[in-house]
């Protein structure tokens, strides 16, 4: 939906653009000259940003859940990079089926990256299940790294990960709790299950819920968790996700207000995303 009103809005305005030129023959009374120069001035911006910058560049987020508290509340908007890594270049959607016999697939497709996200960003993608919901979540481990949970701290490669976690609340138990059986079926036909010491894992992934086995993260895939750990289903729940379901980089708050909670937070404007 959002794709098919972008194309409508750019048709639009290179449609008004048109027949705004042909009409006039690019000659304009004195008198209407400045409003048709601002028309076009207008017109062009609006075209730039529905047209290249959102799709390709930059996009508006907002935070709808507490996954992410305490570092990002319910009701901050966020601005995405989308250009770090890389967005499909424009009109290629044809192409896709074509090229995934070729060395690096639908990479082709991609515009060249500002640059590559790192362990510790919180990322905005789509939902593993269900690729039409964005999700944001912070990027704990890449491929081939180990990953850990025990008592609410996580270990990466043996050591105690530095992102932030919030602390559970004894009022409002842990959602993991509840689901850790339900998603160990999936990972266990997935990934398998070895009983194996930490220091003897070389490959696989290795997942239950008692906090002492090792995760090996696959190729080609990151491990994203929530700050709210004991609120927040990420890869705990849906395992590993693919690198091409990133969508971009959270980089800066630049409003925050939840409806019906108060007034607008405006200590969080122009907040850098850590």
């Amino acid at each position: 939906m959002i794709f098919r009103l972008r194309c409508w809005l750019t048709k639009v305005i290179l449609l008004g653009i048109i027949a705004f030129t042909t009409i006039t023959g690019g000659v304009l009374n004195p008198k209407l000259e400045k409003y048709g120069n601002w028309f076009l001035q207008l017109a062009l911006a609006l075209l730039v940003f529905f047209g290249f910058l959102r799709p390709y560049v930059i996009e508006a987020y907002r935070i709808p859940t507490p996954s992410m508290s305490p570092t990002l509340p319910v009701g901050d908007h966020l601005l995405v990079l989308k250009a770090e890594n890389g967005q499909q270049i424009p009109f290629s959607d044809r192409l896709q089926p074509l090229l995934h016999n070729f060395r690096g697939g639908t990479r082709w497709l991609l515009m060249p990256a500002t640059g590559s996200i790192e362990v510790g960003e919180s990322i905005v993608f789509r939902y593993p299940a269900d690729q039409e919901v964005t999700f944001i979540k912070r990027l704990v481990a890449v491929a081939g790294d180990s990953v850990r949970v025990h008592n609410d701290t996580l270990y990466v490669n043996g050591e105690p990960s530095p992102y932030p976690s919030a602390h559970q609340d004894v009022l409002n138990p842990s959602i993991i709790d509840d689901q850790w059986p339900d998603c160990l079926p999936y990972l266990n036909s997935n990934y398998g299950i070895a009983d194996l010491a930490y220091n003897k894992i070389l490959e696989g992934v290795v997942l239950d819920n008692n906090g002492d086995s090792v995760y090996i993260v696959p190729e080609g895939n990151v491990f994203m968790m929530g700050d709210n750990r004991d609120h927040s289903k990420d890869s705990r729940i849906w395992g590993p996700m693919d690198v091409e379901l990133v969508k971009g980089q959270a980089v800066v708050t630049y409003w925050s207000w939840q409806p019906g909670n108060g007034l607008p937070k405006i200590d969080r404007i122009a907040r850098l995303v850590r």
